[in-house]
């Protein structure tokens, strides 16, 4: 799976795989940088530095959020959120704002923004905002949820605007109420934004197609049509759509697609059928086969390798945890909890964080 489908879909275990060697070298370098860029871009004052902060499980104020998804429109120059724009009395202006306090998120160019732009047209187009898919040409977003379902947000940009959506209750008091059962983002913030996105291209901006990338941004890409599920260049028959591709300074392209999994891995996942491993939403979650990223799942007796039903990938058992049964009922198998080496049931209770050293676990799962 490449990211901008993790992405469209909010498939978050291919998101915390990046951590390992998609980032830095590492999981604790990854954070780091992950970290510093979150600061930078003004989402938070300071960072918690646990893994789960990568599937946002940090809270955030929604000005800052929608703050960031402008930027990303922007291509990497953040707007000052700001409630007043002019005070003038009597024809004298006393206030008015000073657009030039925009700043800019140094540290990514111009046109990885431009890219992953691109990646939430996607969300639109064919995945958890799908249901807003005719404005895919205009706006670009995502949605979120909490874990069971507290909050739900949706936040989308166009040229001009970027509109945030949260949905929730004030959980102050300390007694968390839930939304309900399927209430994510895509089912009740998206319905929400869409009349006021509406009401903006009425009233205040016009309605144009998102802007292709600044002339800047253009010199490191080059786009091109490919088919949306294998990566490959277009055929007649297959669905497509634009990708756009770094290019280094011959100008040829760097394919990033399969830099934590080969063509072949690739090719042997679609061909073999074998379901893959994602954190869902629902209550219950079922069983799965297979790995994601290389995470081994162990066999009780400790010895002997259990396989996939195609025949392919070993599974193994660790030391400890509750097991989780395969369809035939017979073998017990396991599954890691988020990819970082803490092991135990699907469905059972996850295991608190550690306030002194990276989590190891989400307290937020968010998704669709």
């Amino acid at each position: 799976m490449t990211l901008r489908r993790a992405l469209e879909n909010s498939r978050n275990l291919a998101t915390a795989h990046l951590l390992d060697g998609g980032i830095a070298d590492n999981p604790e370098a990854s954070l780091d940088r992950v970290c510093a860029l979150a600061v930078e871009a003004q989402l938070y004052r300071e960072c918690e530095r646990f893994y789960p902060f990568v599937l946002g499980a940090q809270p955030v104020r929604p000005v800052d959020l929608a703050a960031f998804y402008a930027s990303i429109a922007n291509e990497g120059l953040r707007p000052s959120p700001h409630v007043i724009d002019a005070i003038e009395l009597n024809d004298v202006s006393l206030h008015r704002h000073d657009p030039k306090s925009a700043t800019t998120i140094g540290s990514i160019d111009r046109a990885a923004f431009y890219q992953l732009k691109t990646m939430l047209q996607g969300v639109l187009a064919r995945g958890t905002a799908r249901a807003i898919s005719n404005l895919s040409s205009y706006v670009a977003g995502k949605t979120g949820t909490s874990d069971d379902e507290n909050d739900a947000w949706f936040v989308g940009f166009t040229n001009d605007e970027t509109v945030a959506v949260w949905i929730g209750y004030d959980n102050s008091d300390s007694k968390r109420r839930t939304l309900g059962s399927g209430s994510t983002g895509g089912h009740v913030a998206v319905p929400i934004f869409e009349p006021v996105i509406q009401a903006v291209w009425a009233n205040v901006a016009p309605k144009t197609a998102l802007a292709p990338p600044s002339a800047e941004a253009k010199r490191y890409l080059s786009c091109k049509s490919i088919n949306l599920e294998s990566g490959e260049p277009r055929n007649r028959s297959a669905a497509a759509i634009d990708e756009c591709f770094r290019v280094d300074v011959k100008g040829r392209i760097v394919d990033t697609r399969t830099r934590l999994a080969s063509h072949e891995d690739e090719s042997r996942t679609r061909s073999s059928g074998a379901a893959r491993v994602r954190i869902r939403e629902q209550a219950q979650p079922q069983p799965q086969w297979g790995w994601w990223g290389g995470q081994p799942l162990w066999q009780p007796s400790g010895g002997q390798p259990l396989w996939q039903p195609s025949g392919g990938q070993p599974l193994w058992q660790p030391s400890g945890g509750q097991p989780l049964r395969q369809p035939s009922g017979r073998q017990p198998l396991w599954q890691p909890w988020g990819g970082f080496g803490q092991w135990g049931a699907v469905g059972s209770a996850p295991p608190r964080a550690n306030a002194t050293r990276p989590s190891l676990m989400p307290r937020f799962q968010t998704s669709q």
